[in-house]
């Protein structure tokens, strides 16, 4: 699951164009009010904040009704990092529309983690700003109150309304960006990146930022390209860790993927969906497979064509080998789910050899996993994999499955290989069986070499090599198992 990277669109809420108070002159006030009052702000301006409370709070008791001197008070709480007594300061005046006041109860609210108080103060500073890019700011703002309050509905309602309304993207596309992402509204998103982008290329967070909103807006050239940006602006450890910086080059390498080859070389006493052919006792199969993708990644939504081909190599008498056992297909395989590894397909098989046959099949195979691809944060790790997969030949009426289960541990080894240990457990079906369902389980160790990497992508091919043991659990499947693959 691709995590959704977002910035924190308040880190400069005190940045937030706040009115300056300066000293009230007014001939009617109490001498020893404004005295206070401006002892307070002389204190503010030399940097004593704690000080300036003091006195401002000593000016708000003689005179409450004085709105300037309870600003100023609420501004030195603020500058003294006191966000809730500020608050409790602003509690009085809380209900005026006024914008000197809603914005800083805004800021009190946010500092103090209170946001259902900051989105509503936000939302009114946005009516109230005196300006457009106050009126922005406080609209990004809200929607980011209302994210961190959980409202997220709420928070989609609001970005639509100020974009809708034209208040956002503003004079800050790049905040506006990173908003729409908060909600989820990509395409709004990578518009305003579009903007920011034509002011300033977008390089480090921002680019990466931008690379995971063209993603999953199914727009991989984009996302390539901004990944690559991102990576380039992060030149160091220090700016990227190696961690996340192979995580985001293996997002390079799945987002250019256009096509790919598969071989691989099986022994084991079951049979095998893939091949399509029932299982002996000993049966050795190899098979090797070319698909080219349609219409890219699709956000984890890949369609492919596909080209497949298997044969026993060696099996029980009584069973076809050779040449004479190839087995063709010709089809189509689409995962409609982005976040979960669901494969539906769809192919014609076609005999190649004179033991092979002429069908259709219908496939779904579903996996999960961790700890399979190359990690940089630590030696070793912990790893496990599930895997069911059935298929249907309509023809022959026959249905073929297996389902596995493995757990281990992982150590990488160098900068290429992984090696694993584990085990495992394994079951299997074939309808045309007189004993149509068999299971084992044992041990499991496994080595895998990546290669192929090119420039800023992670490598996209390896060499693995599994081999275990099965103790019979039922079926009479029990034995040794071997699996060499290529994926290229």
């Amino acid at each position: 699951m691709t995590p959704r990277p977002t910035r924190l669109i308040l880190a400069a809420v005190a940045a937030l164009a706040l009115p300056a108070l300066t000293p009230a002159v007014a001939a009617a006030q109490d001498p020893a009010a404004v005295q206070a009052a401006q002892d307070g702000y002389d204190r503010l301006g030399r940097g004593d904040a704690v000080g300036a409370a003091q006195s401002a709070q000593r000016a708000v008791s003689l005179a409450p009704a004085h709105l300037d001197y309870r600003l100023l008070w609420a501004d030195a709480l603020l500058r003294a990092d006191r966000p809730a007594e500020a608050l409790a300061a602003l509690e009085p005046v809380q209900t005026l529309r006024d914008y000197r006041v809603q914005s800083r109860i805004a800021e009190a609210a946010t500092r103090a983690q209170r946001p259902d108080a900051a989105a509503q103060a936000f939302a009114l500073s946005s009516e109230l700003a005196p300006d457009a890019a106050a009126r922005a700011y406080a609209a990004r703002a809200q929607i980011q109150a209302l994210m961190n309050a959980g409202r997220r509905e709420e928070a989609a309602h609001a970005l639509d309304a100020a974009w809708t309304s034209g208040l956002l993207p503003g004079d800050d596309p790049l905040n506006a960006a990173m908003a729409a992402v908060a909600v989820g509204d990509d395409e709004r998103a990578l518009q305003a990146f579009a903007l920011a982008e034509a002011r300033t290329p977008l390089t480090g967070a921002d680019a990466l930022n931008a690379g995971y909103a063209a993603k999953r807006a199914g727009r991989d050239d984009d996302a390539v390209r901004w990944f690559r940006h991102g990576l380039a602006g992060l030149p160091t450890d220090e700016d990227l860790s190696p961690q996340r910086r192979h995580e985001i080059g293996r997002e390079i390498e799945t987002l250019e993927r256009r096509g790919g080859f598969n071989a691989s070389v099986e022994y084991g006493p079951a049979s095998t969906v893939t091949a399509a052919s029932p299982g002996g006792e000993e049966v050795l199969q190899a098979g090797a497979e070319a698909y080219w993708r349609l219409g890219g990644y699709n956000n984890g939504r890949p369609v492919d064509a596909f080209v497949r081909a298997y044969g026993t190599l060696d099996a029980p008498a009584g069973q076809a080998t050779g040449g004479d056992s190839v087995q063709g297909w010709a089809g189509l395989r689409w995962k409609p789910f982005g976040e979960t590894n669901l494969v539906l397909e769809a192919s014609r098989m076609f005999a190649i050899g004179d033991a092979a046959r002429d069908d259709t099949m219908l496939r779904a195979a579903w996996s999960d996993e961790a700890g399979g691809d190359l990690r940089f944060d630590r030696d070793s790790w912990t790893s496990w994999r599930l895997y069911a997969d059935v298929a249907r030949l309509l023809e022959a009426e026959q249905t073929l499955a297996v389902a596995e289960a493995q757990a281990g541990r992982t150590w990488r080894v160098g900068q290429r290989d992984l090696a694993t240990l584990g085990v495992g457990v394994a079951a299997w079906h074939d309808s045309t069986l007189n004993h149509d369902t068999a299971a084992g389980a044992g041990p499991r160790i496994g080595w895998r070499r990546w290669f192929n990497a090119r420039e800023g992508a992670a490598p996209g091919s390896y060499v693995d090599f599994n081999l275990g043991y099965d103790f019979d659990l039922s079926g009479d499947r029990g034995g040794l198992r071997a699996r060499l693959a290529v994926v290229y």
